[in-house]
């Protein structure tokens, strides 16, 4: 583990915590479901942040809503992407698994425009020809797209019953290949209603590169890492870098350049940006695994 910089950084998150237990995607802001995921992965395994880490996971099983899924925070009840983002740190953490076992209904069986619930309630698998059809949506009922299907097979992991979870899980393979970038990677949408020449992005290509190299790593290519690396170039933003090396470094490639980058640009209060999601992010590409 590459620990450099790691006391600081814990205390800047400690400090950022909300009162109600959650983090926001900047200090002092409302907290919300993805950046304090992201917190409590950057957290989970340092002894130190034991408090602040229960109170943040409180914060997060109160927001889980009746029927398994997360929508933006406390008070949203349409549940939604941030599903993904609820399940994976509660996996990751070792939490009740009725929590666990309804979130992964929750996220096997949200329908999309072209599949509807009560479609993907029955015993047959849907089929459709359409590329996009059982890949995952921002919301329900909506068109699929990279960033929630790549967080999507990253927190279903393992699960492999009922059969729709692997169909899911085949489609979004599928999808990924489908919508790589003509130089690799991918970008933030489908690229099916947007312009077919949309350059590769740090964010969206390292989420899928983490998904598949838990599900599928033959699938990534050469041209994917160069995509990467090269966004990372044009992008300094500490969100492109956390992500960017995290992504490197779970494939096994690691450069000791991108990690001194990071290590230059943290702040003296211990933050990257003075902003929690992106100093958590920066932690984890630090640490080199969710």
């Amino acid at each position: 583990m590459y620990n450099i910089a790691m006391p600081s950084s814990l205390d800047y998150l400690i400090s950022a915590q909300h009162e109600s237990g959650g983090w926001g995607y900047k200090t002092g802001h409302r907290p919300v479901v993805e950046p304090t995921a992201v917190v409590l992965l950057a957290l989970r395994d340092e002894p130190a942040a034991k408090e602040s880490f229960q109170r943040g996971m409180t914060w997060l099983l109160n927001c889980q809503n009746q029927d398994g899924g997360w929508g933006i925070n406390e008070i949203d009840t349409e549940s939604g992407w941030q599903t993904a983002w609820g399940l994976i740190i509660m996996k990751a953490s070792k939490q009740k698994s009725d929590a666990i076992s309804k979130a992964e209904y929750w996220l096997t069986n949200v329908a999309t425009y072209l599949v509807s619930q009560e479609e993907l309630l029955k015993p047959e698998v849907p089929q459709s020809s359409e590329i996009g059809a059982l890949v995952w949506p921002w919301l329900p009922r909506q068109a699929g797209w990279i960033e929630p299907t790549a967080l999507a097979l990253l927190a279903l992991k393992g699960v492999t019953e009922p059969p729709l979870v692997l169909a899911r899980i085949s489609a979004a393979l599928s999808y990924f290949q489908y919508y790589r970038t003509s130089t690799g990677g991918w970008n933030v949408g489908n690229a099916g209603p947007l312009d077919k020449g949309v350059q590769p992005r740090a964010f969206p290509t390292g989420l899928v590169l983490l998904a598949l190299a838990g599900s599928s790593p033959k699938n990534i290519q050469t041209i994917d890492l160069q995509a990467l690396r090269q966004d990372m170039k044009r992008d300094p933003g500490m969100l492109a870098q956390g992500i960017g090396l995290l992504a490197l470094r779970v494939l096994g490639i690691n450069d000791d350049s991108l990690i001194g980058y990071l290590s230059e640009n943290q702040l003296s209060d211990g933050s990257w940006e003075h902003n929690p999601f992106a100093t958590a992010w920066a932690m984890l590409g630090l640490r080199g695994y969710l």
